[in-house]
């Protein structure tokens, strides 16, 4: 990704105006102008509008601008931290983050809500001296900061094959519909009467998701309703998702593991099981061999694995 054309892009979008987003950059009009066209055909698609009153976001660029905006706030905190540690200004938070025997750990944003917990007492229980760091991440960035060594091990929907990797499946886990008690109908087992939600708004999660739109959503779309549904809410957590669907806002459908801390208590929402085999997702304990040398290993996989899949036996039983 060119990050001159990104960050020319967000201050295009914060000051509404080159020449004074070039002001600020202290860069010349048509250098700014070259970047952000640059930046424009490596994506294919036009980002911003030029026109009389200025210059204006494309929907495009509305939908690129949180995460260019997201990514370099991160960047300029950590480049911040970095400053500070050499000026002597600041070392323990550094330290802290990048001891050699911390414990890394990553859970798949769907999952970490219901696996989390279970997590922390495997190693608990294991490894009760270790220091930890925990994410939740999507399951692609997760594997490709284990890959890359910025985790020890991870709890995922994906496994990629690689030396030095190793990978224990925990479970297959099914699609879950959701639906809000109040002012919805009440949606056969069968699914027979689906169609009834088509005009409801659909809580449809944003990044990795909306990448295998195709793939995923878009697969189960057609085989609910044959057609795909025109109106959204667009959120990046399952708490929120929740939040909405228990508040009678929208309807959605998830992996079922996903709510499976909910388990023992009334639910807030209906819940069907979604029969297609297409929807069927195995989860990974994905670890590298070299946490053996810092960490015992096989007793920590063993003991993750056994409390996941004791979760996931109890979830509304």
């Amino acid at each position: 990704m060119d990050m001159e054309g990104l960050h020319s892009f967000i201050a295009v979008a914060r000051e509404r105006s080159i020449s004074k987003a070039a002001q600020s950059l202290h860069v010349t009009q048509p250098t700014l102008s070259a970047r952000l066209r640059k930046l424009e055909d490596s994506l294919g698609v036009a980002l911003v509008e030029r026109g009389w009153e200025g210059v204006r976001l494309t929907k495009q660029g509305r939908f690129f601008l949180t995460y260019s905006v997201q990514l370099f706030q991160e960047l300029e905190e950590a480049a911040a931290l970095l400053r500070k540690r050499a000026a002597r200004e600041l070392d323990q938070p550094i330290e802290a983050a990048t001891k050699d025997t911390r414990l890394r750990i990553g859970v798949e944003s769907f999952l970490y809500p219901a696996f989390m917990n279970p997590v922390i007492q495997a190693i608990q229980r294991v490894d009760p001296e270790a220091e930890c760091n925990f994410v939740s991440k999507s399951s692609n960035l997760l594997m490709n900061m284990l890959e890359s060594d910025g985790l020890d091990l991870c709890v995922s929907y994906i496994y990629h094959p690689k030396p030095n990797l190793q990978s224990v499946k925990v479970l297959d886990d099914e699609a879950v519909l959701m639906y809000p008690f109040q002012d919805y109908p009440d949606i056969q087992d069968d699914l027979g009467n689906v169609g009834l939600l088509f005009d409801k708004p659909f809580v449809l999660f944003e990044n990795s998701p909306l990448l295998l739109y195709r793939d995923v959503t878009e697969k189960v779309f057609l085989y609910l309703f044959g057609r795909i549904p025109e109106r959204f809410h667009i959120v990046d957590n399952v708490s929120v998702t929740i939040d909405i669907v228990s508040s009678g806002f929208g309807y959605t459908f998830m992996p079922g593991s996903s709510i499976a801390h909910l388990a023992g208590r009334p639910l807030p929402f209906r819940r069907v099981t979604i029969p297609a085999p297409f929807r069927v997702s195995p989860v990974y304990i994905s670890y590298s061999e070299a946490l053996s040398a810092r960490h015992p290993i096989a007793a920590l996989i063993e003991s993750i694995r056994s409390r996941l899949s004791d979760r996931i036996e109890g979830r509304f039983s």
